[in-house]
């Protein structure tokens, strides 16, 4: 199920909501979280039935390892078997179902022809596996207790992060589930509560305009630029790129919105996801901004297990390039991607290189140079195949007169898209705003979101989220 479908406005959400909240009015807490774990499961089920499997058995699996860990009566070299084996199994699950395709498609480099398999695959994957991994780690780690299924399972499966995060961590929803059971942060009828309502109804509105409006817009001159990659002119192919730079950022941005959104509605706040990214001035600045959840876990549980930066220079410049190579293939099974990763990993070992140096830069400089670099590396992240991203990459390098009128009329959503970006307050900014200010305006945007969204989805089937298949 997707955010931006009728089933979700007209079913989905007025039912769990309605339901979450009279057991929160008449003092039923203990039904509160078992309750978003049936709606996770239906809301995960609804869209991606055929492999609810595949969580349910992930999420289980998790748990026993989790509960062995947690055990007494396992030495130090068992427990620590144990989480590298259960590490190992969720890999190798991830890797089945996310690369084994590619894998096979590869085999003709080799002289061996593949056999014709198709694996689907399962929505939110990547997204349940990291976030199950970084609990076991932490576990093995820190020698934390598990005994709550109810809280575990709703950790791994929640439904406003599941199909495209935040990627979250356990110290962040599962003592908010522990409170909302006890009362002490989530209390009906409270101005906490109030104003928890308020500002989830402004974040998910502000997300769903985002996508409908602005990313759903981009992604057809977006789409229509990528289809046909040879007949773009020079003026064409820097508005193609610049379409899906600004479609990928609302529509990530957007989705991490609605998530962070409708999950206050139910009294749980989750992590921030983006933070201006594309006023970054430096590339280090920009993977501080963008899907910061990500960036998040790949430097605690792949970049410092490496060594981080507390190793010779040679192996942190090393640790940074497998970190981003290794963050591009987890985006997607194509040498596209590890290309991406590559770029961006490069990237960074420069920008280190030049501050070790001394250098610095002027922020305006810093920012038209960091946003240049992440446009034109978002092409290998779009393009179908090298062919086309080389193609695309050569168009914008050699000036030449013409343009297509159909991509040309992307201009007015561009500037509209620049000016969100670069002069206007960011979502979470605009929300943190007092209780008496929010009401008025989140209501307004409220209304504004469901008749466009009302509209859009009678109109056209809402494209889905870029991260989906990821």
């Amino acid at each position: 199920m997707l955010f931006v479908t009728r089933d979700f406005f007209l079913w989905f959400l007025p039912v769990s909501l309605l339901a979450f909240h009279a057991a929160l009015a008449v003092g039923m807490r203990s039904l509160l979280v078992p309750m978003l774990l049936v709606a996770s499961a239906v809301f995960y089920c609804w869209g991606d039935l055929e492999h609810a499997p595949v969580l349910v058995g992930s999420v289980l699996f998790n748990y026993a390892i989790g509960r062995a860990l947690s055990g007494a009566h396992l030495s130090d070299g068992h427990r620590k078997a144990v989480l590298v084996a259960a590490i190992v199994v969720d890999l190798a699950l991830l890797g089945v179902f996310k690369y084994a395709g590619f894998i096979l498609s590869n085999l003709p480099l080799v002289g061996v022809t593949p056999p014709a398999v198709e694996i689907a695959l399962p929505v939110g994957i990547s997204f349940y596996t990291f976030t199950q991994i970084a609990f076991l780690v932490d576990l093995y780690g820190k020698g934390l207790q598990q005994r709550d299924i109810a809280g575990y399972g709703l950790f791994a499966s929640y439904f406003p992060d599941i199909v495209a995060g935040p990627i979250i961590h356990w110290r962040e929803v599962m003592p908010q589930f522990a409170q909302l059971r006890r009362g002490e942060t989530f209390s009906f009828g409270s101005a906490g509560y109030a104003s928890m309502l308020v500002e989830g109804a402004f974040m998910f509105s502000i997300g769903l305009l985002k996508k409908l409006l602005i990313a759903d817009q981009l992604a057809v001159f977006a789409d229509l630029g990528y289809g046909d990659v040879a007949s773009l002119h020079f003026v064409d192919a820097w508005l193609v790129s610049l379409a899906y730079t600004f479609q990928i950022y609302f529509d990530f941005s957007g989705y991490a919105d609605m998530a962070i959104g409708v999950s206050l509605l139910f009294g749980v706040r989750l992590p921030l996801n983006f933070n201006s990214p594309y006023k970054a001035v430096s590339i280090q600045d920009f993977w501080r901004r963008w899907h910061m959840t990500l960036s998040r876990w790949l430097r605690d549980y792949l970049y410092i297990p490496m060594g981080g930066s507390r190793v010779p220079t040679a192996k942190i410049y090393r640790n940074l390039f497998v970190t981003f190579l290794l963050g591009g293939l987890w985006h997607g099974a194509a040498w596209t991607f590890v290309a991406w990763g590559a770029l961006h990993g490069l990237a960074c070992c420069c920008q280190r290189a030049w501050s070790s140096a001394g250098h610095r830069m002027p922020n305006w400089a810093g920012i038209v140079v960091t946003f240049l670099f992440v446009n034109l590396s978002w092409v290998y992240f779009r393009a179908p195949d090298f062919a086309a991203a080389n193609r695309l990459l050569a168009t914008m390098a050699h000036p030449h007169p013409g343009f297509t009128i159909r991509i040309l009329q992307v201009w007015p959503l561009l500037i509209v898209g620049a000016l969100l970006v670069w002069c206007c307050p960011n979502s979470q900014s605009l929300a943190a705003g007092t209780l008496g200010r929010r009401v008025g305006v989140a209501g307004g945007l409220a209304g504004a979101a469901i008749l466009v969204a009302m509209v859009a989805t009678n109109i056209s089937r809402p494209s889905p989220f870029i991260y989906y298949s990821f």
